[in-house]
């Protein structure tokens, strides 16, 4: 045989081993089909959409308002909450992405989702795993569901539907499909809850 080609073939039986290494290293875990995460009420003709990181000091600062404006109008509202990690500059958003619709296989989203936000951005894996074992979530199973790196195509789809959309930074909140626009955060959330009142006004009509 040729050296170059046996050489070449050497190349090639390496690679592709690692790439079965690689492989391998990924624990099995089903993808299971969940619906987009909400809360309020699911039948409402108002639909509130959030776009958010947990890793993001604007989000974290936030989101006692959110849900506060969350709270005064959960009868007429229906609140969709949507992944938009900025995985540039905060390098654990993604995987605190994914980490959220695991909670959610086990029926725990909003809990985790509410305690990825108090971690003020402390979201490394060890962190993950103890925050869905605070809530009972079995450790084994979710701990398998991030390494496997099943829900990452579910986080993609979110994203690049804010991206179509013109999202560009988070927090970005839109109220039946129109964007809530500002420049401070404190403007932006005195929109939203305009919006939100406007919105109801006219589906009552």
């Amino acid at each position: 045989m040729n050296f170059k080609i046996l050489i070449a073939a050497i190349i090639l039986i390496a690679v592709i081993a690692g790439a079965a290494v690689l492989l391998a290293a990924k624990p099995a875990y089903p993808d299971i089909a969940n619906p987009q995460p909400a809360k309020g009420n699911l039948e409402a003709k108002v639909i509130v959409q959030e776009f958010s990181d947990y890793q993001c000091p604007a989000c974290i600062a936030t989101e006692p308002y959110v849900e506060a404006i969350f709270q005064e109008f959960k009868d007429q509202i229906k609140f969709e909450y949507k992944q938009f990690p900025l995985t540039q500059i905060h390098n654990f958003a993604l995987t605190a992405s994914e980490a959220s619709f695991c909670a959610q296989d086990n029926g725990k989203f909003w809990e985790y989702h509410n305690l990825l936000f108090k971690a003020n951005g402390k979201l490394g894996n060890d962190s993950l795993v103890s925050l869905a074992k605070s809530l009972g979530i079995d450790q084994a199973k979710f701990t398998s569901c991030i390494y496997s790196g099943i829900k990452e195509a579910r986080v993609q789809q979110d994203i690049a539907e804010g991206t179509s959309l013109g999202v560009n930074g988070t927090p970005t909140f839109f109220v039946n499909g129109e964007k809530v626009q500002g420049t401070a955060l404190s403007e932006i959330l005195a929109n939203l809850k305009a919006k939100i009142r406007q919105k109801i006004s006219e589906v009552k009509q």
